[in-house]
């Protein structure tokens, strides 16, 4: 029993690591409450890239004021809440959010 779990816990090991940080976090959440929504993986240049039939905008984290905020396709400070902001991205864009946010 000790060697099963010793391979199962081994197989952790080889599993990718989850990047952690303000705009994967914005990308899970967009992922959620509206999948509809086309969203690039953040990139190094510190930028989510979001569109939505037609509407694209460029989100980023704003480390002196630690929230989210419009770089291109809206204005001013989105909040530091990632689930909250990819309501806020979603609303912006035109696109339904929710269980059931289908397009």
């Amino acid at each position: 029993m000790t060697e099963l779990m010793g391979e199962l816990m081994g197989a952790f090991d080889e599993l990718p690591r989850v990047r952690r940080g303000p705009l994967p976090s914005l990308y899970a959440a967009l992922r959620r409450r509206a999948p509809q929504i086309a969203a690039a993986r953040p990139d190094g240049g510190g930028l989510l890239h979001v569109s939505y039939r037609g509407q694209e905008a460029q989100v980023a984290w704003d480390d002196d004021l630690e929230q989210y905020a419009w770089r291109r396709g809206g204005s001013g400070q989105i909040g530091s809440d990632a689930e909250k902001a990819a309501e806020l991205i979603a609303w912006a864009l035109g696109a339904r959010t929710g269980p059931a946010a289908s397009g």
